[in-house]
């Protein structure tokens, strides 16, 4: 009987864990398994290209883990969350010869959410919305160092 208890509560959470899965909100944005070499922060200038003259290029893996975490922990939203214009222009540069990755970035106030989007269409134009934590820890770096 405990044997039976056991297995049907485990089935009952994997089937709620995957439908939570599926929630449109739940969804996160996507980067190569790759090592990240650094992270290159520019001033969003047009949308049509990324701004090559980087305000800040972050090369230490601890400055690099406050993007990367806040990169994959950005929870894509239904509605439309960004502004008119970006902030930032974020470009994720691996290790190995691999693509870049181009992201925009609207860097929200202290202790508020900042979105992430891709930067091009062919990736979709669906934005991403990162944590009030998330959020303070990218301020500190790009305020601090990019000023």
């Amino acid at each position: 009987m405990k044997r039976l208890l056991t297995i049907t509560i485990l089935c009952i959470t994997t089937v709620l864990m995957a439908g939570c899965e599926k929630e449109t909100g739940w969804a996160t944005m996507q980067l190569l398994d790759e090592q990240i070499a650094e992270i290159r922060i520019s001033a969003f200038e047009n949308w049509d290209e990324m701004n090559g003259n980087a305000l800040l290029s972050l090369k230490e893996p601890k400055d690099v883990s406050v993007f990367e975490e806040a990169i994959r922990t950005a929870r894509k939203q239904a509605e439309d969350a960004k502004r008119t214009d970006p902030d930032y222009d974020v470009m994720v540069v691996y290790a190995q010869q691999s693509p870049v990755h181009a992201i925009r970035l609207w860097l929200g106030e202290e202790g508020q959410e900042s979105v992430f989007s891709y930067a091009f269409k062919d990736w979709g134009e669906d934005v991403y919305v990162i944590s009030s934590k998330h959020t303070d820890r990218m301020r500190e770096l790009i305020l601090s160092e990019g000023n």
